[in-house]
């Protein structure tokens, strides 16, 4: 036991000392967070409705109310096509001009004419949700992180120990086979934390507030130590003397659970074919989870929380014993 925290950290001083390995544990995830979240934050289209005939400023007025349409009084037919995003409505004769980039608005913008002379009707109440379309791609870049520092962490730092022959000196050393796996897996959680902190600024930076509990970081360190787990797996199976095989299969295998996930798309977005994968896998299973703590604040579901801790345990048992120092 004595061996595990100088073993950490050492692994950390050697392991970060690499401009590369800085880059995928700070600016790969800060990128994805970057292009996926930047598409959602993007401003929503709003459709140019030039009004002219009887009541033609009540109706703009109207229009102005709604956060999809902006009313103008004025203009003519010809203004839809010279430009995009663009309508006209003439109220005299109760025509609507259009071009066909604006065929979908024509309903939406019919009813929500036909709603004016009917507002005492209802009352709108407007709920303000923390899940939205930022908060939602940035904790499934949180699942992302676990499971890229997890599974190529561990090919990574094990391939290139190998090729340096760093092992060789590790097994040589009073280090135990368990202090050498304890040491890496500790190493894999802390820069997932180091990684999960600068997608974290972002996010607040652009408005998203997340719940910060035990519960969070218990189950960032539990996703990371699954596939952490998993990578051992992978690189344990490898053949020795082609040893970047390792990397190779990790990759192979990280970016189709990345994408293929509910990491950046929600799961009905996918063909029908592969949702339910979408749904069950175990990148999309520790999205929900941390959803579930950082969105809501509320405790994961335990059916989601068991399988992953059933996951966890079993690839950290069978990948320790792929891991050894010595054979």
């Amino acid at each position: 036991m004595k061996n595990i925290i100088p073993t950490t950290i050492a692994i950390i001083k050697d392991n970060l000392r690499s401009p590369i390995t800085v880059f995928f544990i700070l600016f790969f995830p800060l990128v994805l967070a970057i292009i996926f979240s930047l598409i959602t934050i993007a401003p929503q289209p709003h459709i140019m409705v030039y009004v002219s005939g009887e009541n033609a400023t009540k109706i703009a007025s109207y229009l102005n109310e709604s956060k999809l349409f902006i009313g103008v009084v004025g203009g003519n037919p010809t203004v839809v096509k010279l430009n995009q995003n663009v309508m006209f409505y003439n109220s005299t004769s109760k025509e609507v001009y259009y071009n066909q980039l604006e065929a979908n608005y024509v309903t939406v913008f019919e009813s929500y004419l036909m709603a004016m002379n009917k507002k005492d009707f209802f009352i709108s109440q407007e709920l303000i949700t923390r899940n939205t379309p930022l908060a939602y791609e940035i904790s499934g870049v949180i699942g992302v992180i676990s499971l890229s520092n997890g599974i190529l962490g561990i090919t990574g730092v094990g391939s290139g120990y190998y090729r340096d022959k760093l092992i060789e000196r590790l097994a040589s050393s009073p280090i135990k086979d368990y202090e050498w796996v304890v040491s890496l897996m500790i190493y894999e959680v802390l820069i997932t934390v180091m990684s999960t902190i600068v997608v974290l600024i972002f996010g607040i930076i652009f408005g998203f507030l997340p719940i910060i509990s035990l519960s969070f970081i218990g189950i960032l360190a539990l996703a990371t130590l699954m596939f952490s787990g998993l990578g051992a797996i992978i690189f344990g199976l490898s053949p020795k003397d082609k040893i970047a095989i390792s990397n190779t299969v990790a990759t192979v295998i990280v970016f189709p659970l990345m994408f293929i996930s509910n990491a950046f798309f929600y799961v009905n977005e996918f063909p029908w074919f592969i949702r339910a994968f979408v749904n069950y896998q175990p990148v999309s299973i520790v999205n929900d989870m941390v959803r579930d703590v950082l969105i809501y604040n509320s405790l994961p579901t335990p059916i989601y929380f068991l399988i992953i801790l059933f996951l966890t345990i079993i690839f950290i048992a069978i990948g320790s014993r792929l891991l050894r120092l010595r054979e």
